[in-house]
This record gives structure tokens, sequence and C-alpha cells, in this order.
């Protein structure tokens, strides 16, 4: 028997190549305010916070750049910091999934991402009616540009197994809903 022939036997029929589907219970449907709740408290797990709109203007204190749906949302343009040299990136995002305390962005022109990764905080405002469950649910709904999925702050511990945030993206995540 060839070594190909002994793998497919010893992982079941010659012929069955197809996986059987692992049933995942669904989450019970919540509330808006349920999910806000659940991402909040994943968000805080992972180190990153929520913000109130008018604790925008205190953090917008340090040079900051800001995509251009978050400018007009907010009604005002970035302080012309490059992006390299800024300490704060502030972005628009396109869904919060409560089950992960993830936020996903699209980029396109207009929302480069890396605001959202170069300086040093993240600050992502997002509309409160665009929560989403699961991130089965996330995927459903992304559209097909680039797509970024931020789950907390930047961490990594590849280097003797101690946890560093900040290293490959910003240390610290505001979420601001909306």
């Amino acid at each position: 028997m060839a070594d190909r022939e002994e793998i497919l036997a010893a992982l079941g029929s010659k012929g069955n190549r197809t996986r059987t589907p692992v049933a995942i219970p669904p989450l019970p449907q919540l509330s808006n305010e349920a999910l806000w709740s659940l991402f909040r408290q994943r968000l805080e797990e992972l180190g990153g916070r929520i913000a109130t709109l008018s604790e925008l203007e205190a953090i917008l204190a340090r040079p900051f750049v800001m995509d251009v749906e978050s400018a007009l949302r907010l009604g005002r343009i970035h302080d012309g910091t490059p992006i390299w040299d800024a300490e704060v990136g502030v972005t628009t995002a396109d869904l919060a999934i409560a089950e992960t305390g993830s936020i996903v962005f699209a980029t396109g022109l207009g929302r480069p991402r890396m605001a959202s990764l170069t300086p040093t905080l993240h600050v992502a405002i997002i509309p409160k009616d665009r929560i989403v469950a699961t991130v089965a649910e996330a995927f459903a709904r992304m559209s097909d540009r680039t797509t970024v999925i931020i789950t907390g702050p930047s961490r990594t511990a590849d280097i003797e197994g101690i946890l560093v945030r900040g290293v490959h993206g910003p240390g610290d995540v505001v979420v601001i809903p909306v």
C-alpha cells in the first residue's frame, strides 16, 4: 500500500474526504444593550476600554490622525500630524463583535488601516447599531474589501514567553459607541 493510501485508510474510508460539520449552538438572542455589555466585558478582559464622545476631546490633546469618515462624523479634521508621528489614531469601525470584544474595519479610500495600527493609542468610533453577537455573524456581514479585525491592544509573547503590549500595533484601544 502506498503512503497516500495508508494515510487515507488511517483517516477513515478511502473515498470519504468530507468532514462532518460541528454543530455550534447559537448564542441566545440578545438585546443591543446586552451585546454592548458583553462586548465591554470582553474588551476590558483584553486590556481595552469603552469611552464616551465627551472623553475624546481630552484624548485628542495629543498629536493625532483621523480617517475621513471619523472626521466627518465628528465635524473636524486631524491636526496634520504625519501618521508615523501620531500618538492617537481615530477610526470609524464597521462592526463590533460581542463574543470576542473585537472591532472590524473595511479599508478603502479615506479609511486607511494605518490609523488603527501605527499610533500608540487607537480610538475606534462605532455606531451602536453595528454590533453582532458572533464572529460568524460578522463574517456574513463583511464586505469584499480588505478587512482588519482588531481584538484588543497589540500583544505578543514570542520572546521568552513574556507578554509585551504595543509591539506590533497600539498598546491601548478605546472604543466609543455612538
